[in-house]
């Protein structure tokens, strides 16, 4: 049922969190592919930079649209947008992403209602909306963003895993229930990878994934090839494969006490 598609075809692919790390790769991936790009962030200058790049290539049409989704209703206001433009969403790429360390969790709610907002709600809403209209064509690609953090408990965050969990549980009912109307929805669950998402989130790194990162161009190669396969879900690379396996292994609710202190233990020695 699933395959790559026509190469001769240009598709439509929206990508989200398009102005900078994994989000740029994709969208630069899917432009030397030969498709069209909607490429969203909060980040219009960034938008810009890297539509120019990708349009000082001479490769085809970039549209940019500066949307904040961390507000309700940026799901709807994305969708009319290409509506209006009569802009078909053949591929959708549910890319944006941040982190929030514990002492934000607990010190400002917004930041927690921000997370959920940009994870769950406006993600889900996109999905729904864009997958609607695919299922009337008979044809769609959907990839989102997870993390192997959604497999365990993590002390340097209480939102960051859930809400990512959820982003796994989502792709993998909609696999399941659009599968009979040749809409592929893949997950992508990545290790680490070598962005400013660490530094800029100030997470620290154990040495055991800090020399083992993916590149965002090697992470955006596999998950969009495995969109166009049709799989459920991919981990890149052999390393981000096993940093899942140790972290499963590792940290779980009974040995959570002990991975929090040695957590904050090796952040108070930075």
């Amino acid at each position: 049922m699933y395959g790559k598609p026509d190469a001769r075809k240009r598709l439509t692919a929206l990508i989200t969190g398009a102005s900078s790390g994994l989000g740029e790769s994709m969208a630069k991936n899917l432009s030397r592919r030969g498709h069209d790009l909607i490429l969203v962030s909060e980040n219009l200058p960034e938008l810009n930079r890297v539509k120019g790049e990708i349009e000082a290539l001479r490769a085809g049409p970039v549209t940019v649209l500066a949307m904040d989704l961390f507000k309700q209703d940026s799901a709807e206001r994305i969708f009319e947008f290409c509506r209006r433009r009569n802009m078909p969403v053949d591929i959708l790429i549910n890319c944006a992403g941040i982190f929030l360390n514990i002492d934000r969790e607990l010190n400002n709610i917004k930041c927690v209602e921000s997370i959920i907002n940009l994870h769950v709600m406006s993600l889900a809403k996109l999905c729904f909306l864009f997958g609607g209209v695919m299922m009337g064509r008979k044809q769609g690609y959907i990839l989102n963003v997870s993390s192997i953090a959604a497999e365990f408990c993590d002390p340097a965050s209480l939102t960051y895993g859930p809400t990512k969990r959820f982003i796994l549980a989502l792709s993998e009912a909609l696999h399941c229930e659009w599968k009979n109307h040749n809409i592929t929805v893949t997950c992508l669950t990545p290790g680490g990878i070598r962005t400013n998402f660490f530094r800029a989130n100030d997470v620290l790194l154990p040495p055991v994934i800090k020399y083992s990162l993916i590149e965002p161009d090697a992470c955006a190669e596999i998950g969009i090839n495995a969109m166009f396969r049709g799989k459920l879900r991919i981990t890149p690379g052999i390393f981000g494969k096993l940093q899942s396996l140790f972290l499963r292994i590792v940290s779980r609710p009974s040995t959570y006490d002990c991975i929090k202190k040695s957590y904050f233990s090796m952040m108070s020695r930075r």
